[in-house]
């Protein structure tokens, strides 16, 4: 291997490094704010939107030198947007028809944060799980239901980034196996313990929330899975890059 195609190797590692750590900042909004390092409008001010600027500006930059960055990039994006409406066709009746979640967490509640509507996760418990108050998709405000909304659905799209830079085309299930990683990690995440313990063992007969959530993860997960295997047309991981492929 030449010293040139080495370098080229090199950035091209750094690059995809970047990008996957750059994606996680959406859903660290589940783990910093809560914990009351940083407010939700600073977080979303300092790391989301700048986050997904730079991602974009990357990925349009890397065109000519680095295709396979752009390609990955891209297409992960997709079918992380687009395995999200799987995972909203199960999350949906869950909190709005059988309660087994107990309110719109994903979209609403985000959105009301992002927007100042609330500016603590405390108020949350205080306000509105403990009042029995409904919050489903017709009563948060317009503009927290379009930033919630747009939060999610990039939150999805970067778990779809960081699949198909990490992963590469992989079998379809490597998607179901990622999923699961993101339920657990979600599972113990001080945006949830907060409200409704680890687990969301709080609410109802203690699995509920866990095993709705596992459903639509899984769904998810398919879904990016099968999208990625037939969009991706390198079957190149990251794991391949730090070996110089």
């Amino acid at each position: 291997m030449s010293e040139t195609t080495r370098r080229k190797n090199s950035t091209e590692l750094g690059l995809t490094i970047i990008i996957i750590i750059l994606s996680g900042a959406s859903a660290s909004l589940l783990v910093l704010p809560p914990l009351g390092i940083i407010s939700y409008a600073s977080f979303r001010d300092v790391a989301i939107i700048p986050s997904v600027i730079i991602i974009f500006a990357i990925g349009i930059l890397s065109r000519s030198k680095f295709p396979r960055i752009t390609s990955r990039l891209f297409k992960g994006m997709a079918a992380g947007a687009i395995a999200s409406i799987a995972l909203e066709a199960i999350r949906i009746p869950a909190y709005m028809f059988t309660k087994w979640m107990p309110m719109d967490s994903m979209i609403s509640l985000p959105g009301l944060l992002l927007t100042e509507k609330i500016t603590m996760l405390s108020e949350v418990k205080q306000t509105i799980m403990q009042s029995g108050v409904p919050m489903n998709l017709y009563h948060a405000p317009f503009d927290a239901f379009i930033a919630g909304g747009l939060w999610h659905f990039w939150n999805g799209a970067t778990f779809g980034i960081i699949y198909a830079l990490l992963i590469g085309k992989g079998k379809w299930w490597y998607g179901m196996i990622w999923a699961v990683v993101i339920e657990m990690v979600m599972m113990v995440a001080p945006y949830l313990i907060m409200m409704k313990g680890p687990f969301g063992i709080e609410h109802m007969d203690g699995y509920n929330i866990f095993v709705i959530t596992l459903i639509a993860h899984l769904a998810f997960g398919a879904i990016l899975g099968i999208i990625v295997q037939k969009w991706k047309k390198d079957s190149i991981s990251i794991f391949d890059l730090g070996r110089g492929k």
